[in-house]
């Protein structure tokens, strides 16, 4: 099986990102047609994982003050950049004012007055409940 792995490696390439192959159909990695493609959830969990590290770091390097939150706090930061991006994220900043504040009751407001409560009213209510929550 190694040897299998190794030619069909060196036939197909790697690619990290989408991309058509040579028929126009979108694939990624080493020729995995993303139409056929079927992923385990111990694969998604993986990659979540990876994801979510990358994720991390780029929230700590913008927003510096949040190594001083406590943690569900910036649990809470880091999942609404998972879902929007850090771009998204740091559009809240009223929001993000009151977190470098500890002013978690003013963060919580923030949260629900936007468009993105609105979108995703349970997650965000959920998220804001959970700012609200702190001390």
């Amino acid at each position: 099986m190694q040897k299998l792995i190794k030619a069909v490696k060196l036939s197909e390439g790697f690619r990290d990102k989408v991309y058509k192959d040579t028929l126009g159909i979108d694939t990624i990695g080493y020729g995995f047609a993303i139409k056929d493609l079927i992923l385990d959830e111990d694969i998604c969990d993986m990659i979540l994982e990876r994801k979510l590290e990358v994720l991390v770091k780029k929230v700590n390097d913008r927003f510096k003050f949040i190594e001083n939150l406590p943690e569900e706090a910036r649990e809470v930061v880091y999942e609404m950049a998972y879902q929007m991006g850090v771009s998204g994220v740091s559009k809240f900043k009223r929001f993000l004012q009151a977190l470098e504040k500890k002013d978690y009751g003013w963060a919580a407001i923030e949260m629900l007055d936007s468009r993105w409560s609105k979108q995703t009213p349970n997650r965000a209510k959920r998220l804001s409940d959970t700012i609200k929550g702190l001390k």
